[in-house]
């Protein structure tokens, strides 16, 4: 029992050790672009970090956010990190303001991969997760 207590000690440490060490950059250089932020942001996530790859995709918004093709790889990225951590009521108004961009004047200038991915994403939330997001916004 002492033992199992010990390694249950342990392993709670470790997790908390290895979720506690992820943090966002301090500093993100001002002369990268986008594609190197991207790069960044993948990497970030490759390695676990989930709070610098949305730190990359956030600097993205804000230094390329007025490249509408940018902004939309930007968000979606945000969107679909929420997705896996599964924090569906924020992942979903990101999605549903994703799809918007699609049905504006702007849908011939957005790359048409984040539309399907977007659709994709919402379908893997559950109905019960889209029904009270629909209820907090009134739809």
């Amino acid at each position: 029992m002492k033992r199992t207590i010990y390694f249950a000690g342990i392993l709670l440490a470790l997790i908390f050790f290895a979720t506690g060490c992820q943090s966002a950059p301090k500093h993100i250089p001002q002369d990268l672009t986008a594609d190197e932020l991207i790069n960044l942001a993948q990497a970030s996530y490759d390695k676990g970090n989930v709070k610098a790859a949305q730190a990359y995709y956030e600097a993205i918004i804000i230094r390329y956010g007025d490249q509408m093709d940018k902004l939309v790889e930007a968000e979606y990225e945000i969107a679909h990190l929420k997705v896996k951590q599964k924090k569906w009521q924020q992942a979903i108004p990101d999605l549903q303001r994703i799809l918007s961009y699609y049905e504006s004047d702007v849908a011939g200038v957005l790359p048409p991969s984040f539309k399907k991915l977007a659709e994709l994403d919402l379908a893997k939330i559950p109905e019960k997760e889209l029904m009270e997001a629909e209820e907090k916004l009134g739809l």
